[in-house]
């Protein structure tokens, strides 16, 4: 596949599974801190989030531009 697929699948694969433990967001004003307990419905929405953009990218025909590799862009609903 691509850069862009194989960085969405390990985030499924390793980044997801590590949210467990609880973890930061980070954002311009400063952190959030999710712990452990509060973590599994956020990770419930980020693996589907991850899940549907993964299926979208593996439907766009090669040729067409993808996000460059290594940008860590997901759309989360």
């Amino acid at each position: 596949m691509s850069n862009y697929t194989d960085n969405l699948e390990y985030s499924l694969a390793k980044r997801v599974p590590d949210m467990e433990r609880g973890f930061t967001i980070e954002t311009s004003y400063g952190g959030i801190v999710i712990e452990a307990d509060q973590a599994p419905k956020i990770i419930k929405a980020v693996r589907a989030a991850l899940q549907r953009e993964l299926a979208e990218a593996k439907m766009v025909r090669p040729g067409i531009s993808q996000p460059k590799p290594g940008v860590t862009r997901h759309r989360c609903v």
